[in-house]
């Protein structure tokens, strides 16, 4: 009996959890001059660094204030993460030699401002990366990069990629596997849960997914982009509509793990390209015009 009830209990509170909805306590436009193409909050939610998806200048921007200052002038947003402290920010830049395309993995320290390189340029460096208060995960050649940002030894991370279309996962032992949970196909915007347990991904044509690390358990959440995990049991992204050229609507939604989703941005607004504070209480987006904006929920 006490294990049928346990049993029950835990059915519960898995329902329970995958059924809580957001209240969104306020949208708010950033007040600052710096345009964005895609942007990525802080984890304490107080600033974001904003930039360009195909290279160029990054730029910090407080979410309070709107004031912004250049990191780098030589960044991609699209391959970026901040130290969980917001020390760090580590990302790619891009150089060219001829006609070929090069990214090194490089390091800004936002207190110092000062930059280093902790990858060398490379054809072959994975736009996926993980990162801790001492270090950060890259992958180059299939091979996992694990460089030092602080002091102690760097930990860590599992790194999700994508290679010719199929979603790779780098564990912490080095050790690169192709999952592909559907099959061949052209996967899209991998990324880990914080537990390190769960994937969270697209393939194009079928939505968004979310599996275990090694593929398992595959279910289908439905149509959604650029998907990031809000805590471990959340998934926030925006469902677009219209070409690569031209949006004609999108709006930022949140998921649960069994598909059940929420609106959080309203009709008149095409919502681009979220990402979520480490606790959740902050969503960073932008528009098609590169305003930035806040949602506050809880």
């Amino acid at each position: 009996m006490k294990k049928t009830f346990l049993s029950v209990l835990a059915v519960v509170m898995a329902l329970s959890v995958s059924a809580r909805e957001l209240e969104v306590v306020s949208i708010d436009r950033v007040p600052t001059q710096t345009l964005s193409e895609m942007a990525t909050i802080s984890p304490d939610g107080t600033f974001a660094v904003v930039g360009s998806m195909g290279g160029g200048a990054l730029y910090r921007v407080d979410l309070a204030s709107g004031e912004s200052s250049k990191i780098t002038s030589n960044g991609n947003a699209n391959a970026l993460a901040i130290s969980p402290d917001g020390q760090n920010v580590v990302f790619r830049a891009v150089s060219n030699k001829g006609k070929l395309r090069y990214n090194s993995l490089e390091q800004v320290n936002l207190a110092t401002g000062k930059q280093t390189q902790l990858v060398k340029p490379s054809r072959n460096l994975a736009t996926g990366l993980a990162i801790s208060n001492d270090g950060v995960s890259a992958v180059q050649n299939g091979r996992l990069q694990a460089k030092k940002l602080g002091a102690a030894k760097a930990a860590v991370r599992p790194v999700a990629t994508i290679n010719y279309g199929h979603l790779d996962i780098t564990t912490a032992d080095g050790r690169t596997t192709t999952i592909d949970p559907q099959g061949r196909g052209s996967y899209l915007w991998p990324t880990i849960s914080p537990d390190g347990t769960k994937v969270a991904y697209c393939l194009a044509g079928a939505g968004a997914f979310v599996a275990n690390i090694d593929g398992s358990n595959a279910r289908q959440l439905g149509y959604m982009h650029a998907p990031q995990w809000m805590g471990n049991d959340m998934i926030i992204g925006m469902q677009d509509h219209g070409s690569d050229q031209v949006l004609t609507d999108s709006k930022i939604v949140a998921c649960d793990l069994q598909g059940k989703f929420q609106t959080l941005t309203p009709a008149d607004m095409v919502a681009i390209y979220p990402t979520v504070s480490a606790d959740g209480s902050k969503i960073l987006f932008s528009d098609i015009q590169g305003n930035l904006y806040t949602i506050s929920v809880k």
